[in-house]
Parts: C-alpha cells; sequence; structure tokens
C-alpha cells in the first residue's frame, strides 16, 4: 500500500502505525506522530492503528539542548 510519510509518496507493506515506524527504525517512545488528522504522544500505544492507503504520516522527535 502506499502511504504519505514525512510528505513523500512510499510504499509498506506493514499494517499499522507501530510496524511502520518499526519497519522505518523509528522509536516511537521518543517521537510524536500525527497520523491521519490526530497527534499522538510519545510513547503511545500506535499497534492498534490499522494503516489506510493514502493517509498521511508524519513523525517530529524532540531534541534538547543548549
Amino acid at each position: 500500500m502506499k502511504i504519505v510519510y514525512q510528505g513523500k509518496e512510499v510504499e509498506t507493506s506493514a499494517g499499522t502505525v507501530a510496524e511502520f515506524l518499526a519497519e522505518k527504525g523509528v522509536d516511537a517512545k521518543k517521537a510524536i506522530v500525527e497520523y491521519a488528522g490526530e497527534v499522538h504522544a510519545p510513547g503511545a500505544d500506535l499497534s492498534g492503528l490499522k494503516l489506510e492507503e493514502g493517509a498521511a504520516l508524519d513523525v517530529f522527535r524532540l531534541a534538547a539542548g543548549g
């Protein structure tokens, strides 16, 4: 299926948001995830969010420093 990840169309065989993030090497415990217009805090359970054809998924990672 094709989804829009970080503004670019990508192909994936993942069935859920959690599977897709694992496929991309993203640690969901340390990322804010916006999927289909909903924002999910770091550490949220994303295993129940099914990916849908054409849906938009954006990942934001917080960086600290000085």
